[in-house]
């Protein structure tokens, strides 16, 4: 029999709020769930962005892997910004694994999980909660919200409206509800919400666990992420810059959030029972002291700015230990540690690990390359409806270049546009955090040069050059960032000085919200000389190894505000490091644990400084103090293995430095001392191996310096369909079909497909053509395109009218807009196929005399776009086959036959056309991008 795990998600909680808690008694379920089992710290990643976490949680692995990169995406058939979906998502999730093992799971609230996937189980999406519309009003449950669909109905009753609240609970969040002004303050309003959705969770998730047969139950709960977003501030001890009176109406509330989620968590523990393994974690947690920012960075996801480093995890369960601490977990080890708990294997390409520590036998782990490569139903959405938002988007941008589609509204298009760049730029830092540097770098040059007044873009280039060890190029981006943000400044300060005359009756407080936000925005970009550039040219002097001219830096810096201290202080311990001055890098780096004692940074200098030092014992402590808060340390494990060796425990030196191996393979030291150590117990066939890898390692390690990807697994799956078309052919009719009566013809395919070429033979052979000849004949098409303006509307303009004067007759419409046909009338459609690497080439030689710029894609990229369109029409197809019959065209066969191609296209139509003129109608001189199999 499987075991059971239920795994519940506490959005930010955080163990600096938890620990005084319970130590008060007022989270009782949890005290004495953590007495009963494991807890510890869960290190994040960066950035510090719940849906990308969530995900790496449900999924082991990094967003560059996993595909979920924000909070929003484009919808690539509408043109608009939806909250982001689950339909990115490339990989596995923990859910989709056990489906394909025949494992239930009930998956309630998961961020993010809409449209609801079609597991062997119930999922209920992230959508479900949300309310809309007052109390009185109508709820609908949005499609795609419950799997299996009948559950969805019996779930909405389960839901918690704002308006059903009992005032007592608001209460006993702010005791002192009934003085605040709720006209002038919306506070309240909020902090209902909050609750009636979590509310909302927790009853859909409790009928569920009751009423659902479940080996996997996982929960997730948003509630102290936005407790804490909304209230963190006036949490005690009040900070300077808060009001006493907001202080007095609202500093109970974050408590009060964390003493909800025990009293649910004491409810799901009653419901598991003592035979399911229980975890909770955290993605992050939320600085609830001196560390909270007085002000959020004026960016997107901005408020990302108040997480800390360190979320929660606690276990409870058979097989694992009691009361007892663990080091060194982050939130990827969470899908790896339960499959561990199913005696699942472990995909090698996840990034997380089983935290082993916690069993109390350790359990034998195996693993395979992927889940993701395993065939079969796993319970995840169909081909079709899965896709890159971003790839998507940007294809079908090309298309509205290449004049196939209607180009956006302004609106629109600018909030797409600021979409994908957030996007962009959350992947290019997933990027950084991973240490893949050199395509983080081009990433952040390429956003920087787009949009050359985001200065965010060109700090994060100056970092990843400081990582790559280039201090040439970090001081060409230091000097761009200096002038670019003078040029700024004077902008804003002149910008100003006009505000000031214009209102100079006025005071601050007298200007409406829209302009006081001009004048903030204004302020902050005149005040240039602050303490970023002091810092930024500290690093900056670092990398050109002037260390003193780096410290004198710094000290220009110190009036940056508190929260930013720690950085300053590391970097100056640094430039102590580097000249040798041990003591002086201690005491900055005792300032930061002063500051923030759960930090690994300075416990990792502090090792280092030991051994220099010739302390060991006290460098093997501060190391593997390190490595507790974050395992995946190659540099800690690699100063632990030094350590070791002055300790003379040479055994244990081998382990952490071919830990530190296998986290870094290319890590010269760590080969360089095995090699050592080796060779002194005369093991010299060992030590030659390693000191050859260490050379072939810095030898990687210079290529990679010089820009030089590292070498990595081609997708040579996706090379090969670059060669081949994107088909339905599995949907096209062979039979004769009757004749064409009011069935409507569809010229359809990827553009440069060979549309306009079956137009044209079309017309020769004597179909009516639906074309309204607004779109000329040009260098591309010196035979005309055969299109009718309106068809880029579909996806527009719902009101398609115009298909009445189209039956009988043909009309052209692309691929991507297939799905959008009304299914009220009976479509023949002929299909153009064609070589994806020929149809890249053509529209980008289109694009070339059209002088526009293609999408931002590499050819791959947009073939592997374009596969999903195809594969998402095909879909559409086949689900109406009493409306739709297909025929699939080869675009070389149609060239090099083109009498048996025009055969087949009078069959499907139904006879009557002239066969001859439709052959004659094909000029082969007109191919010109070919592929090289083509050629030959």
């Amino acid at each position: 029999m499987a075991p059971k795990v239920l795994l519940i998600g506490w959005d930010a909680a955080d163990w600096k709020v938890i620990s005084p808690l319970m130590d008060a008694g007022k989270m009782p379920n949890l005290e004495k769930f953590v007495s009963q089992g494991v807890m510890g710290n869960l290190s994040t990643l960066y950035p510090v962005l719940s849906p990308m976490l969530w995900t790496s949680i449900a999924t082991g692995k990094r967003a560059y892997k996993h595909g979920i990169h924000g909070f929003a995406e484009p919808d690539p058939k509408s043109g608009s910004v939806r909250p982001v979906t689950n339909l990115g998502r490339k990989c596995k999730a923990l859910w989709n694994i056990l489906h394909q093992q025949g494992l239930k799971s009930n998956v309630v609230g998961w961020w993010p999980s809409h449209p609801a996937e079609p597991i062997d189980g119930v999922m209920v999406s992230n959508h479900y909660q949300q309310v809309v519309g007052g109390l009185d009003q109508p709820w609908p449950m949005r499609p795609g919200t419950v799997h299996p669909p009948h559950l969805a109905d019996p779930l909405a009753e389960f839901r918690v409206h704002t308006g059903e609240l009992d005032p007592e609970v608001l209460l006993s969040f702010v005791p002192r509800a009934a003085e605040i002004n709720q006209e002038k303050d919306r506070r309240l309003s909020i902090l209902a919400t909050i609750i009636a959705e979590n509310a909302s969770i927790h009853a859909a998730a409790t009928a569920l666990m009751q009423l659902e047969p479940w080996d996997f139950m996982g929960v997730y709960y948003d509630g102290i992420d936005h407790f804490c977003h909304g209230f963190m501030k006036y949490h005690p001890p009040r900070l300077d810059w808060v009001s006493e009176e907001d202080f007095e109406f609202y500093h109970e509330v974050v408590n009060a959030g964390y003493q909800f989620h025990d009293l649910m968590l004491g409810t799901l523990l009653h419901l598991a029972g003592e035979d399911t393994t229980v975890i909770i974690v955290s993605d992050h947690g939320f600085h609830p002291d001196h560390l909270r920012p007085k002000e959020l960075p004026n960016e997107p996801a901005g408020p990302a700015e108040e997480h800390r480093d360190f979320g929660i995890i606690a276990m409870k369960g058979p097989g694992l230990k009691r009361d007892q601490l663990i080091y060194g977990a982050s939130l990827l080890d969470v899908t790896p540690t339960i499959l561990s708990l199913y005696g699942l294997p472990l995909g090698r390409d996840m990034d997380g690990k089983p935290l082993l520590s916690a069993f109390a036998a350790v359990p034998e782990v195996e693993y395979i390359e992927s889940w993701d490569s395993l065939p079969g139903d796993a319970g995840r959405h169909p081909p079709g409806m899965q896709t890159d938002p971003v790839d998507e988007t940007e294809a079908l941008k090309q298309l509205v270049k290449l004049g196939y589609i209607e180009k956006l509204d302004e609106d629109r298009e600018t909030a797409l546009a600021n979409t994908i760049k957030e996007l962009r730029y959350n992947l290019a830092r997933d990027l950084f955090d991973a240490k893949q540097l050199v395509e983080a770098a081009r990433s952040f040059e390429e956003l920087w040069n787009e949009f050359p007044d985001e200065s965010r873009f060109g700090v994060k280039l100056l970092e990843c050059h400081l990582g790559l060890s280039r201090p040439k190029e970090a001081r060409i981006a230091y000097e761009r960032l200096f002038r670019e943000k003078q040029r700024y400044a004077t902008a804003a300060l002149e910008e100003l000085q006009k505000l000031s005359q214009e209102w100079k009756d006025k005071n601050f407080a007298d200007l409406t919200e829209d302009q006081q936000t001009r004048v903030g925005d204004l302020r902050r970009k005149a005040g240039f000389n602050n303490a970023v550039f002091p810092f930024l040219l500290a690093l900056v002097y670092m990398a050109e190894q002037e260390y003193d001219l780096a410290l004198a830096e710094f000290a220009k810096a110190e009036h940056v505000q508190l929260h930013n201290r720690p950085s300053l202080y590391l970097g100056r311990a640094k430039a102590y490091m580097a000249l040798g001055r041990w003591r002086e890098a201690e005491a900055c780096l005792q300032e930061v644990l002063a500051i923030d004692p759960v930090n690994p940074v300075p416990r990792l200098g502090l090792a280092r400084c030991h051994l220099h030092s010739r302390r060991p014992r006290k460098a093997l402590e501060e190391a593997l103090a390190s490595i507790g808060m974050v395992f995946h340390n190659p540099l800690a494990h690699y100063v632990c293995g030094r350590a070791l060796v002055w300790l003379g425990r040479k055994d244990e030196a081998i382990t952490a430095l071919q830990t530190a191996l296998a986290q870094n393979p290319v890590y010269p030291a760590a080969h360089g001392l095995l090699a050592d150590i080796y060779r002194g117990r005369e093991q010299f066939d060992k030590a030659a191996e390693h000191r050859a890898l260490a050379k072939a390692a810095e030898a990687r390690i210079a290529a990679y310096l010089a820009g030089e990807p590292l070498p990595d697994d081609v997708d040579l799956k996706l090379d090969l369909d670059m060669h081949r078309a994107a088909s339905v052919a599995d949907l096209s009719v062979l039979e004769a079909l009757p004749p064409l009566g009011r069935d409507i013809v569809v010229v359809s395919g990827l553009p440069r497909s060979g549309t306009s070429m079956a137009m044209q033979m079309l017309a020769a052979g004597g179909v009516s053509i639906l074309t309204d000849g607004e779109r000329v004949a040009d260098e591309s098409n010196p035979r005309g395109y055969y299109e009718l303006e309106r068809v880029k509307q579909l996806v527009q303009n719902p009101d398609n009218a115009w298909l009445d004067d189209a039956q009988g007759k043909a009309v052209k419409i692309i691929a991507p807009l297939l799905d959008q046909l009304p299914m009220g009338h009976v479509y023949r459609i002929v299909f153009m196929e064609r070589p994806l690497k020929e149809i890249v080439a053509s529209q980008a030689a289109m694009l070339k005399s059209l002088g526009q710029d293609g999408a931002r894609l590499s050819e791959r990229q947009l073939a592997a776009a374009y596969l999903k369109q195809v594969d998402n029409v095909r879909a559409v197809l086949a689900a109406h086959p009493d409306r739709v019959s297909v025929l699939s065209i080869g675009y070389h066969e149609a060239l090099h036959d083109p009498l048996a191609v025009a055969a087949q296209i009078n069959r499907f139509l139904g006879g009557g056309l002239d066969e001859a003129a439709m052959g004659a109608a094909v000029d082969a001189s007109l191919y010109r991008q070919r592929t090289d199999s083509a050629a030959a």
